[in-house]
């Protein structure tokens, strides 16, 4: 029985339009775009992790990455490297850098001989060519896998103990192990290794240590950045994926008549059924 109260009763249903989605111009510009950041954010993720990484693991307990270079030996007076650092008026570092580094160096030495008493110093050049001038020394021009290769100079054999001499940034001398702390900054520096009474035949094992306070900020700096490229990259990949949703086309045939409400749709006829309805209609009917 149908309910004669319903609005809804006889009205049609249209059948909603499928929907599909399409990709114009700019989303296929965002996917180039998005292609374009991931690599440069991932770069920056890994590099940002690996110098976390490498800070924490390669360290020692004071913060220095070190290495022992192969026992340098000379048989002059001193064994010294000259120009260490180049200031701004050479080009080769400007002061700002080293100050934006902020760069400690370390050095550890020891006499190869358990009687030496062994000096380590650091200076500016200019001083220390003075000091050894006409002196027989030994150069250091480049390390090679961490072995020391020199230019011999000679010269005298005799000079005065670098103990006496008061040009020295920072320095350490006596038996055992020797260590100085320096802070890198702009202009011509020199390291002099030498036995401590300034006699010939110099041979000492070093141990070079160096650690920046820039390295922290910087691992920070890429991996913070590193993720927000690679989450912008992400996104704008996502978005030209997924493109703009539009109706589809509306289906033909018009709208489809909706059941009324309240009413019992009547099953469909069966083909027994439809066998004895035709029976039905064929028996004869009594007249009278």
């Amino acid at each position: 029985m149908t309910n004669a109260l319903d609005p809804t009763l006889g009205q049609t249903v249209a059948p909603t339009p499928p929907t599909h989605r399409t990709r114009s111009a700019g989303h296929i510009a965002a996917i180039v775009i998005g292609c374009l950041m991931l690599l440069p954010g991932l770069g920056m993720l890994a590099g940002g992790g690996a110098i976390a990484i490498a800070q924490a693991v390669a360290t020692d307990d004071d913060g220095y990455f070190s290495f022992t270079i192969e026992r340098v030996e000379s048989d002059g007076v001193a064994i010294a490297t000259t120009h260490l650092w180049l200031d701004d008026i050479e080009g080769d570092a400007s002061p700002w850098v080293l100050d934006w580094l902020d760069l400690d160096v370390r050095l550890r030495v020891e006499g190869a001989r358990s009687t030496d008493d062994v000096f380590v110093g650091i200076a500016r050049s200019a001083d220390v060519e003075d000091y050894l001038d006409g002196a027989a020394y030994s150069e250091v021009v480049e390390l090679d896998n961490r072995v020391a290769r020199y230019r011999d100079l000679a010269g005298s054999v005799s000079i005065a103990p670098p103990v006496d001499q008061g040009f020295w940034t920072v320095s350490s001398t006596g038996g055992g192990e020797q260590e100085i702390e320096w802070e890198a900054r702009g202009g011509r520096w020199s390291v002099v290794v030498m036995n401590a009474d300034g006699s010939t035949d110099v041979a000492a094992d070093v141990e070079i240590g160096a650690k920046s306070g820039a390295v922290t900020p910087v691992a920070v700096m890429l991996l913070v950045i590193g993720g927000a490229v690679t989450a912008a990259a992400i996104a704008l990949i996502v978005v030209g994926a997924r493109g703009r949703k539009e109706p589809g086309t509306p289906v033909p045939g018009g709208p489809v008549p909706s059941a009324p409400v309240g009413t019992t749709p009547l099953p469909a006829p069966t083909p027994d059924a439809a066998v004895q309805l035709d029976q039905d209609d064929r028996r004869p009917t009594s007249v009278g």
